[in-house]
This record gives C-alpha cells, sequence and structure tokens, in this order.
C-alpha cells in the first residue's frame, strides 16, 4: 500500500453516539457539533472513552464559543443547536491537527519522533493505550490477549490517545500522573440532547481553575505538536488543562488485515505499536489544580497547609454514598468538601432559566480506581437525576447530608451487632458457639448499602421546591433502619445450623433491630410526633 496513513477526527466517523431515537451511529467532530440536537448521548463501552471525548468537545467548543459572561450561557441554553459559521471556521483553521497519523502535526502525539520505526517489533504495544487492554503488568478488565497480538483501528487509537489527559495514572518510577493527579471522580452534566449536556459543560473565567493560566492558553491545535520528555510545564491555561500531553507518545501506523483488538471493526490503517514514556506534568510546588469537573476533599483537621485532593473511587463505597461531596456546596456538604465548579455554574445558569427551574438535571459520574500508583482495578459510572432545588436549598442539603451520615453510622451498628454475637464466643449463650465468617458479614454491608442506593435515587427526586423536608426526611430514616435490619436478619439466617444457633441468631437479630430503631430515635426524638 503507497497511500499515506490518515485518519482525521474532525471528518472521519468515529464517535460513537445515541439518536433521540435510540439508534446508535457514528459520526466525526464537525458532524457531531453541527447537528448536536439529534443526538441524546455519547456511547461507548468504556466510560473512560465517553469522559475523554466528552472533554475534547468541551474544549472545542470552549475555544470557539468563549462564553465571557453568565448571559453568554443563558442565551446557549434558550437555543438548540450551536452556531454553524464559527465551527466550521474553526474546521477550516484547525482541522489538519485532527489528524492521528499526520506526518508533522499528529493529535496529542510528538511530531519530533518519527512515524516509522526503525524496525518493527520493537517499540510499545497500543495496549498501554486504554486501561481495559492487557499491556506490561497491567490489570485487564474483560479482555485476555498477550500485548504483542494487539491491533487497534484507528478510532479506537483515538479514543485511547484522548483518554491521556484526564486518566493518565502514576506507572513506576518517573511516570507521574495527568494535570489532575491520580483520576478523580469526574461529573459530567447531561441533558435531553448532546447539545444541552455540552453546553452545560462551558464555564466562564469565573469557574475555571484558579490557577489557570489566562494569558497562554493553548489547547493542542494551536500548540507546537512536540512533546518534551519528563517536562515540566509550570504555566497551564485551562484550554491547554482539558488536552494535557502527559504521556509522550507517537503511533507507528500500518495497514490494517485484521480486526480491532477492542471494538472487532477494520479501519484503512491501524497501530500496533507506538512510542509511549513519559509527557509532561506540573512542578510539585505548583498551586492547587480545580479541574471544573471533580468534587474535591479539604483537609481542615491538618496540622500543616494541606492542598485539597480530588474525591476519588474507594473500593466498597458505592458513589451516591459522595453525593454531598460531589452535588452539595461547601458549607452545606460539613464543610469538609468542594463540589465541581460546572454545578456552581449551571445552578446560576438555571436560575435565570425560570421554564426550566423545575426541571430534573441528569448527572453521570465515571471514576477509575487505583492503588494510587501504579495498578488499576476498576472503573466506576453512576448516574443521577436531580431537581435544581437539592443543589442549592440549604434545608435540603441538611437533609440530605444527615441522611447519608445516618446511614453510615447505622453500618457500624450492624457491624458491631454482628461482631458481638457471632464471634464465636457469645456471652449470652453460654456453651453456644457461633461463628460468622467475614464473606457473610461482607455480603451483609454491601446488601445494605445497594438496597439503599436504590432507594437514595428516588427519594432525591422529591425534594421539590413545594417538598415537605421533614416527612421526606423521616421517611429515609426508616428506610434506612428497614433495610438495615432486613440486610442483618439475612445474614443471621445463613448461619443457622441447629436449634441452639437458631436461639443466638434470633436474638441478634431483635437486638440489631431495636439497636437501629433505638439509635433512630435517639438522633431525632423530634420526628415522635409524626408517628
Amino acid at each position: 500500500m503507497t497511500e499515506t496513513a490518515t485518519f482525521n477526527l474532525w471528518t472521519e466517523s468515529w464517535i460513537m453516539v445515541e439518536t433521540t431515537t435510540g439508534a446508535i451511529e457514528t459520526v466525526g467532530i464537525e458532524a457531531l457539533l453541527l447537528d448536536a440536537g439529534r443526538y441524546r448521548a455519547l456511547y461507548d463501552p468504556s466510560p473512560l472513552v465517553v469522559v475523554a471525548i466528552h472533554r475534547l468537545l468541551t474544549a472545542i467548543l470552549q475555544d470557539v464559543i468563549r462564553p465571557a459572561r453568565k448571559h453568554d450561557l443563558v442565551v446557549l441554553w434558550q437555543g438548540d443547536t450551536f452556531p454553524r459559521e464559527p465551527i466550521q471556521a474553526f474546521g477550516r483553521a484547525y482541522a489538519p491537527r485532527f489528524d492521528i497519523f499526520s506526518a508533522d502535526a499528529p493529535l496529542l502525539q510528538s511530531a519530533d519522533i518519527p512515524r516509522e520505526p526503525e524496525k518493527r517489533g520493537q517499540g510499545k504495544s497500543v495496549g498501554y493505550l486504554l486501561e481495559e487492554l492487557t499491556a506490561g503488568t497491567g490489570v485487564t478488565h474483560y479482555n485476555h490477549l498477550y500485548e504483542d497480538d494487539l491491533c487497534l483501528c484507528a478510532a479506537c487509537c483515538a479514543r485511547g490517545l484522548l483518554s491521556i489527559p484526564a486518566f493518565a495514572s502514576s506507572g513506576g518510577a518517573g511516570i507521574k500522573p495527568s494535570i489532575n493527579g491520580v483520576p478523580p471522580i469526574y461529573v459530567l452534566p447531561g441533558g435531553e440532547t448532546l447539545y444541552y449536556s455540552l453546553i452545560a459543560s462551558l464555564t466562564t473565567p469565573a469557574y475555571q481553575p484558579k490557577a489557570a493560566d489566562r494569558e497562554r492558553d493553548a489547547p493542542w491545535w494551536r500548540r507546537d505538536p512536540v512533546i518534551g520528555k519528563k517536562q515540566e510545564v509550570a504555566r497551564v491555561g485551562y484550554l491547554y488543562s482539558l488536552t494535557f500531553p502527559a504521556r509522550r507518545v507517537r503511533l507507528h501506523p500500518e495497514p490494517m488485515t485484521r480486526p480491532c483488538s477492542r471494538c472487532g471493526r477494520t479501519t484503512v490503517w491501524g497501530a500496533s505499536e507506538m512510542v509511549y514514556e513519559m509527557g509532561e506534568s506540573r512542578p510539585g510546588d505548583a498551586p492547587f489544580w480545580q479541574d471544573p469537573f471533580a468534587a474535591y476533599r479539604l483537609h481542615p483537621e491538618a496540622t500543616t497547609p494541606t492542598p485539597p485532593t480530588p474525591v476519588r473511587p474507594v473500593e466498597g463505597r458505592a458513589v451516591w454514598r459522595e453525593f454531598a461531596a460531589l452535588f452539595l456546596p461547601h458549607e452545606l456538604a460539613g464543610g469538609k468538601f468542594i463540589r465541581p465548579a460546572i454545578i456552581d455554574q449551571i445552578e446560576l445558569v438555571v436560575a435565570d432559566l425560570p421554564d426550566r427551574s423545575t426541571d430534573l438535571v441528569p448527572f453521570r459520574t465515571i471514576g477509575l480506581r487505583t492503588d494510587m500508583k501504579m495498578k488499576i482495578f476498576e472503573w466506576e459510572s453512576s448516574g443521577f437525576l436531580i431537581v435544581p432545588h437539592v443543589l442549592n436549598d440549604p434545608v435540603t442539603g441538611i437533609k440530605v447530608t444527615q441522611g447519608l451520615e445516618f446511614a453510615a453510622k447505622c453500618e457500624g451498628i450492624l457491624k458491631g451487632m454482628y461482631g458481638r454475637y457471632f464471634d464465636g464466643a457469645s456471652t449470652q449463650f453460654p456453651g453456644v458457639a457461633v461463628k460468622g465468617p467475614a464473606v457473610v458479614r461482607a455480603q451483609m454491608t454491601q446488601r445494605y448499602w445497594q438496597r439503599l442506593g436504590d432507594g437514595f435515587r428516588q427519594w432525591l427526586l422529591g425534594f421539590g421546591p413545594s417538598a415537605d423536608v421533614d416527612a421526606l426526611f423521616e421517611a429515609w430514616l426508616e428506610t434506612v433502619v428497614g433495610v438495615g435490619g432486613d440486610a442483618f436478619r439475612e445474614a443471621a439466617e445463613q448461619l443457622y445450623s441447629g436449634n441452639s444457633t437458631a436461639l443466638v441468631c434470633e436474638a441478634a437479630i431483635n437486638h440489631c433491630r431495636n439497636g437501629l430503631i433505638s439509635y433512630r430515635y435517639k438522633l431525632y426524638p423530634k420526628e415522635l410526633n409524626h408517628d
């Protein structure tokens, strides 16, 4: 094959989208932006890729529209399509910079590295681009292949490249994470169409990182296409951050003769190997970087000044339990968290749109759980439908925070009762030993939180402007007590082994349920008059 390798993301069809009729289509960047109202949402088997593409589209629109004040966003919210001419003008100026196989300016790659390797078979596997693929010592999610056998189509190469700015994590000696550090939980606004999801993601300067350089802000398509190896970058603009080249990469394109190892499709050109090294990072003493799509944990108890740290996925902890940190204002989240700045802006914009003030606002949360070093364990993706009132009403915020704290305390009661009765040496029943395996206790707490999660999202939908907050709060307390008692009972029933152990188990079940009820009324005695 003598033709030149090329795959331009501006015009090629590579982004999977769900249409408003439920069909899945594949489109290029320009087609998507010009017709965003036709599509309901981005789609990809990997939620990490959804984040990556969402942030790229946000960066492009941010550069095209450049909203300076809230009114600019209100005007966009009142429409249903992006202005065509500015997008087409952007394409005329920068479309060549979106070719991932370009000889002199490949997208998110270092053009000083030769496109063709000196010798095939000595580069890095393209599996390093995507967390779900096996490469090196990485953990695989659902693909079981040797890294040398991997071959990616051009579209999947692009998806991997775009994931680097948001999800590049620590990877051994000298391999630093991207601009947000070890990846946080990202909160993406949704909407009835992709158009509204994207305009909800645009920010005015007031809601961009305070540490962002506003004088020299160059996204990838307006900067030199060379990535310094292990280069520290002191001055970073907001658009720069959305396309931050944390890895120094150069794909080695080759004609595709076999299906893509990830999606099974075939493009004219693909890649199986590349150069993949440490790229850019911020200095260790750089000021705190607050990504608008991430929440942060404060450290008021620290004895020395400690910068906020991103809220990240935690093993065994469902994302909805971080609701206060992710969605409530700082003062309503116990003063311990900073919610994503994008939510602060959405709240203010929606307040100027009376016809949308009661519309449910959809959000998607996506995170990658690691060991804070080089091990990748799993990704997490959740969705929330939220009444705008919940995002700013003090009374509602306090009740939601208290409800989450109450559920966490009740988990402690379940564990305490389990240990008291099922540690193999009950003092209430001498001579009768019931030994509860740790796995049963773990299943009990998992069952408890899973069932509460189903109810929590429904509970949130009730908090409208005219809601009876006290009645809703009491209903949540009763739900927590009921779910906790049932989870403990089911765990205890697994430990029955005869009449003697049944006595211990029944006593434990009754004691646990009474303990939950007593704790509920100890904390909130005023609710008694509602019974």
